[in-house]
């Protein structure tokens, strides 16, 4: 009993994010690099991307600098953990997984799966069942949800694991890989910078998520002042803004 109420003590008493990077004068951003349109890293080393232009929003409105971090789709959550970057903008997922261990704010744009493939092949891979045939190697990036949504689904089809993200397209249309499955942004957007490719009913998507900002888990002053934020960029029209310019949608 003593033990609880001393960590309750202990949760009170510490500060909030909020209050740490406003104290601080810059917010750090965790960015993979490697998620277009949401978060590129180009050779210079600069950023590019909806989330990017969404980190500068946010920075402004907090008053502070932006600083980002560069990161990975397997130490994503850990980065937070160990408090290398306040939160992580990347095209993340909201995942029940995931908010057993960090925050995740609101939705701020609706995503689904769907199969990258190649123009020609639109005839013969039609569904999963056509895509789960031995034989068939389906590329995916590791620790995401792509690569869960692949394992829980693929059980005949060969499973290839490309560390960078960006390079899976290529990977497709040059044959290397068959399939990737991925978010339908992703996919529309590939297939609109490669004719080789072609993403397959993104607007009937296999499943039906949101993309959000990941946050420590115990900071509620942190994460209401992120969602109020949502909203008002929501109302301001801004947040249509980035959508469009960067997803077309």
């Amino acid at each position: 009993m003593h033990a609880v109420v001393l960590a309750a003590l202990l949760l009170i008493s510490a500060p909030s994010r909020l209050d740490v990077i406003l104290e601080r004068g810059h917010i750090l951003v965790g960015m993979t690099g490697d998620y277009r349109p949401f978060s590129y890293l180009h050779e210079d080393g600069t950023f590019e991307g909806l989330d990017v232009e969404a980190a500068r929003s946010l920075a402004g409105a907090l008053g502070v600098d932006v600083r980002f971090v560069k990161t990975s789709w397997p130490t994503l959550v850990q980065g937070i953990l160990e408090g290398r970057y306040d939160i992580a903008m990347s095209g993340v997922t909201r995942t029940l997984e995931r908010q057993k261990v960090v925050g995740l704010s609101d939705g701020y744009l609706s995503i689904g799966k769907c199969t990258l493939i190649r123009a020609s092949d639109q005839d013969r891979f039609t569904g999963l069942e056509a895509i789960d045939q031995p034989g068939i190697r389906v590329g995916v990036n590791p620790g995401g949800t792509n690569e869960r949504f692949v394992r829980a689904h693929i059980s005949k089809a060969e499973i290839v694991v490309i560390e960078n993200n960006l390079a899976i397209p290529e990977a497709v249309a040059t044959g290397r890989v068959d399939v990737m499955i991925t978010d339908n942004v992703e996919a529309v957007l590939a297939a609109r910078r490669d004719p080789r490719l072609h993403a397959v009913a993104p607007d009937r998507p296999l499943t039906s998520e949101e993309l959000s900002y990941m946050i420590p888990r115990d900071d509620p002053v942190f994460l209401n002042w992120i969602n109020l934020w949502l909203h008002q960029m929501e109302l301001d029209g801004n947040l249509d803004s980035l959508r469009d310019r960067w997803t077309g949608r």
